[in-house]
């Protein structure tokens, strides 16, 4: 009987036990006559594997396996094949005989399957954002990470505990694969908080499923088929909250009304050089009216559907026409554009007693409106209100704003506030339609809208560690998500002095935006432990925050290499005095700090020091050479120690000889 053996966690099937074959002849016509065990093999990537091959004939002369790796032995009675870590998709190993009697070989492959399972199985939303709406179509993906073998997977969607869709997939890649199943469901009301999720499964037996999803179903859209009657709709709607199975009423009341202008007298404008006037034929309406314009004159660009028309080019003279449309009825606005050249009237101002000439231009379009203020510096989510003052009277005045419209009729002022101003393209302009000429006009608003970096950072560029003196390098400083960056000002210190300033003027970016600026230095000696950084400035002007608002970038701490250098490099010759002290100095700067080593041709050069200065009483005349090492270079000074003379010793530099 053959039993079971454990090995490293894992179970094996242990070799057979030897026993006697009878002696057949097979021909190698048929069935290669080998047995392995198993038959085939599925296995995890990267787990052990191991396959006994038995021949069933009795003799034979060769017994072994064909592999690309593992290990292949040889036992009296069979052969195996194992890999104590399988990491190959795709191997084909075969177990192979050759039979006494016989000379070709015959061999037997062994099906093997490494598999892994996926990374993750998730649920994305393929079309659409947020909730559903019942009775629409949406796209749900099962996406499916790094699995194999892509071959014969099922996956099934479940809404709950219910299946609602399968399908296969046929592949046959050894490798692992991302896959992506899609489905579109039609959800109704009664899904709202239903849980849908799928689940792939190997054929191998393995199956692993994504995180629950679950739907959010508003109700229906409502559309109603009207007439040209006008009146007031009662429609009653009933909903059942699946949550709490409570039924309320909502009774929705629907004042209907045709459009109507805000201004519907026909309007006259001149047209002057540099200057486009817009067009406004704003209207109420209950549905709200849809717009369209027409004009008799050849207008280069399409005028859209918006009930404002700002030409984005000269607009020539001619009759333009809008229509503003509902189910109940559609009305029309003439605008007539007259070309006329501007004049501008001089006036000479007395101020006080003397006269002082001061020229006020006042074209023949003069605006008459006054933002107060007239430019705003707001930071990102802050509120802001400014009002627009007309100087004559109104017919109607107002705002036009992606957030905050406002208009008013004769009102001599109108305000435009936001709670919280995070619109980065936001260009409120101030719109009039006078009683006289000229009958509209309009102020754009100098708005600023700024936000402070979320970080500033610096760091070497295509570096780490230590720098060497004398090579150039690059410092990176790079500001994340600033606005507006024409307004930045980056400025380098080098610890407290200023090097270097950038500034973005070219920029015309609103929105925030990531910048960087680049320093190049050549450090000396003298940069080592210098602290380099980098500070974002926002110069926002006079209306902006004083001081202007600041980030600055951790500290850089310039480390930099040098080679060693002597305090006194020229050799030097000392005479020896008996009983006197004499002092080599061989002391040196560097960095990394210098180690020195002594050289003498005495005996007694093995007693000398490692230190900078040797002072002894007892050194021998001759050559003492001291050397100055760091991972940059070495340096050496000589020292010439002459015999005891009468006098004191005294120290000179020694001739070119002795160098």
């Amino acid at each position: 009987m053959s039993g079971k053996v454990q090995k490293k966690g894992q179970y094996f099937q242990s070799p057979p036990q030897p026993f006697h074959f009878p002696p057949v002849a097979t021909p190698l016509g048929e069935a290669c006559p080998l047995e392995l065990s198993p038959s085939s093999v599925v296995v995890r990537f990267g787990d052990p594997v191991l396959v006994n091959c038995t021949p069933s004939v009795g003799k034979f002369k060769r017994l072994g396996w064909e592999a690309t790796e593992g290990e292949k032995t040889l036992h009296r009675y069979y052969s195996t094949w194992s890999v104590a870590s399988l990491k190959t998709w795709s191997i084909q190993p075969s177990c192979f005989i050759t039979i006494t009697g016989y000379e070709d070989q015959c061999e037997k492959p062994l099906n093997v399957t490494v598999y892994k399972k996926p990374d993750t199985v998730s649920i994305l939303k393929a079309n659409f954002t947020g909730p559903m709406v019942a009775g629409g179509f949406y796209k749900l993906q099962c996406d499916v990470r790094n699995i194999a073998p892509v071959r014969n997977l099922s996956v099934s969607w479940y809404r709950g505990n219910e299946i609602i869709h399968n399908e296969t997939y046929d592949g046959d890649i050894a490798t692992p694969q991302n896959l992506l199943f899609n489905h579109t469901i039609n959800p109704k009301k009664d899904d709202d908080g239903i849980q849908v999720l799928c689940k792939v499964q190997m054929i191998l037996g393995f199956s692993d499923e994504s995180e629950p999803y679950t739907m959010s179903v508003n109700c229906e859209s409502l559309s109603f088929a009207l007439s040209s009657l006008s009146g007031i709709y009662l429609y009653i709607h009933t909903k059942c909250s699946t949550t709490s199975h409570d039924c309320y009423v909502l009774n929705i009341v629907l004042p209907l009304d045709p459009p109507s202008f805000i201004s519907p007298r026909p309007e006259t404008m001149y047209l002057v050089l540099d200057k486009n006037p817009i067009l406004n034929c704003s209207a109420d309406g209950n549905p709200s009216p849809t717009y369209s314009w027409s004009s008799s004159a050849d207008v280069q660009e399409d005028m859209g559907s918006e009930a404002v028309f700002r030409p984005s080019s000269p607009l020539p003279p001619g009759n333009y026409s809008c229509r503003a449309s509902n189910p109940l009825a559609s009305v029309t606005k003439e605008f007539t554009l007259i070309k006329r050249s501007s004049m501008t009237l001089w006036l000479i101002v007395g101020l006080g007693s003397a006269l002082a000439p001061v020229l006020f231009g006042v074209s023949g379009e003069a605006c008459s409106l006054v933002l107060k203020p007239s430019r705003v510096v707001v930071s990102f989510g802050e509120p802001v209100s400014v009002t627009c003052e007309a100087a004559r009277p109104v017919r109607v005045l107002g705002w036009e704003s992606t957030v905050g419209a406002a208009h008013t009729q004769q009102d001599l002022s109108v305000q435009w506030k936001v709670d919280s101003l995070i619109d980065w393209i936001e260009e409120p302009i101030c719109y009039g339609v006078f009683f006289t000429a000229p009958r509209q006009c309009e102020e754009k608003l100098n708005l600023v809208l700024y936000k402070t970096p979320d970080s500033v950072s610096i760091r070497l560029v295509n570096h780490t560690g230590s720098m060497k003196e004398g090579k150039e390098y690059q410092l990176l400083c790079e500001v994340q998500n600033i606005a507006p960056v024409q307004y930045l000002a980056l400025r380098w210190y080098r610890d407290q002095t200023e090097v270097y300033y950038s500034s973005f003027t070219d920029l015309t970016q609103s929105s925030p935006v990531q910048v960087s600026s680049i320093l190049l230095i050549t450090p000396t000696r003298a940069d080592n432990g210098a602290q380099y950084r980098c500070v974002a400035e926002l110069d926002l002007g006079p209306e902006g925050p004083q001081p202007a608002p600041t980030v600055s970038s951790g500290s850089l701490n310039a480390s930099v290499h040098y080679p060693p250098n002597f305090l006194s490099p020229e050799p030097e010759m000392l005479d020896l005095v008996v009983g006197v002290e004499v002092t080599l100095n061989c002391s040196a700067t560097g960095y990394p700090t210098p180690i020195y080593s002594w050289l003498s041709a005495h005996t007694l050069q093995e007693t000398l020091t490692d230190e900078a200065v040797i002072t002894s009483s007892s050194l021998l005349p001759g050559t003492y050479t001291c050397t100055a090492s760091n991972r940059l270079d070495s340096k050496s000074k000589r020292f010439l120690l002459k015999a005891p003379s009468k006098g004191r010793r005294t120290a000179s530099p020694i001739t070119s000889n002795f160098i």
